[in-house]
């Protein structure tokens, strides 16, 4: 019997100790499930991350070839591509690359492969790109990244001279395309922008000689051609810059610029009928353009022809409503075919735009004075006068004063 009993209780204890065990076994496979669900989880969500943020540089990726194409570039611009600035202003927005993803879940570590440092062909692309974005500070970042790593990469020094130019920095910019020059002198668009630099400070007769050797090396170069008919017309060279202008007619009859700017050298040449027959090309080239449109109103003007004069000024008005001299130079072929209402209103006009020029008061004063309305026209003079004390000078033989000549008032503003 009693061992009977001992069996029972070693039954027991045997059973007890087996659920027991399975009990502990149950709930160590259950606390090990929620840790394993929960790293699955981690796992899952450092993965959605990188996803994510892949697609994302991808995305940035497709915005910039867009960029580039809208830009007039391909959107496959090669890595050591020199960038011309008369084609690469773009509004701002960049493209980043995704390094590496390293995160430690409990002991375990995930990770992607660190990305490999950047190349001179990497970096020159990142700076292409922020300068076409207009981001000009990183482009000259990346740039002066290069030239660290290779001094010799004049491509480098002639982007980040764009760069500096687009910034103002004339001087740095100078620096810059003298490098590229010294390391590449058969570059043509070196020494054009380098002359562009040269002329932001002033610099007209450096400018004229880098055109120059821009074109003894590309002579087909417009944009030199361009930019040194614009130096000569600055320095009151208008035979040499009406031929510059000629010559990139040739290379490219359809450049309304080309055309406008060769019309202004005649019109300092008094060649009106000439001046007036280029700004008539450049219209029907670019008929959008408001400059054009006064300058053919100016030269008709020039000519004698007020009526042709006020249609051209009216066009361009419509284009620019508040451009003062329009206004005035309108006011003056109003008053030539002696509408002198509409010049009054035009003088007006032009006077509230440009409140610091005196010529729109002059014409006040000589309209009011021909009208008769010595109050109005003394007190126009007044203005035009503390203006530019030569107009007081002026108004002494101007015949458009001869109805108030008389007049104290006048006799005390002007000394008669």
């Amino acid at each position: 019997m009693p061992s009977d009993l001992g069996a029972v209780w070693l039954l027991i204890i045997l059973t007890a100790f087996v659920t027991v065990t399975l009990v502990l076994l149950f709930i160590l496979w259950r606390l090990y499930r929620r840790e394993v669900t929960a790293l699955q989880s981690r796992i899952e969500e450092k993965e959605k991350t990188a996803q994510e943020a892949l697609a994302a540089l991808e995305e940035e990726r497709q915005h910039l070839r867009r960029v580039l194409q809208e830009a007039g570039l391909t959107a496959d611009l090669p890595t050591d591509q020199a960038l011309d600035l008369e084609t690469a202003k773009v509004e701002p927005e960049t493209r980043e690359t995704l390094a590496s993803i390293i995160s430690r879940i409990n002991g375990l570590e995930i990770a992607v492969p660190q990305a490999l440092p950047p190349t001179t062909p990497d970096l020159i692309e990142m700076g292409n790109s922020y300068f076409l974005l207009g981001q000009f500070e990183k482009a000259i970042g990346k740039y002066t990244e290069v030239v660290l790593k290779d001094p010799q990469a004049s491509k480098a020094y002639y982007n980040r001279g764009l760069a500096y130019s687009n910034l103002g920095r004339n001087e740095a910019a100078i620096q810059d395309f003298d490098m590229a020059i010294q390391l590449d002198p058969s570059d043509p668009k070196a020494y054009a922008n380098r002359g562009t630099a040269y002329g932001g400070l002033g610099e007209t007769e450096k400018e004229i000689k880098d055109y120059t050797k821009a074109i003894e090396l590309d002579p087909t170069y417009t944009t030199a051609y361009y930019n040194r008919g614009l130096a000569y017309t600055t320095l009151g060279l208008y035979e040499a810059a009406i031929k510059d202008f000629t010559k990139l007619i040739e290379l490219d009859p359809w450049d309304a610029r080309a055309y406008l700017n060769r019309g202004v050298a005649l019109g300092f040449l008094e060649r009106y009928q000439e001046e007036v027959e280029d700004y008539a090309k450049a219209i029907e080239l670019n008929p959008t353009d408001p400059a054009t449109y006064y300058n053919l109103g100016v030269a008709y003007g020039n000519l004698g022809n007020f009526t042709a004069a006020i249609e051209e000024f009216d066009k361009a008005l419509q284009l620019n409503p508040d451009d003062p001299r329009a206004h005035y130079n309108r006011g003056l072929a109003y008053a030539n075919l002696t509408l002198y209402e509409k010049a009054l209103q035009d003088y007006q006009r032009a006077a509230d735009l440009a409140p610091e020029d005196p010529k729109a008061r002059y014409g006040l004063a000589t309209t009011y004075a021909v009208l008769g309305d010595a109050p109005a026209a003394i007190d126009a003079l007044a203005q035009a006068i503390e203006l530019a004390p030569d107009y007081g000078y002026t108004a002494l033989t101007d015949e458009a004063f001869d109805n108030i000549r008389d007049n104290p008032a006048f006799i005390a503003l002007v000394g008669g």
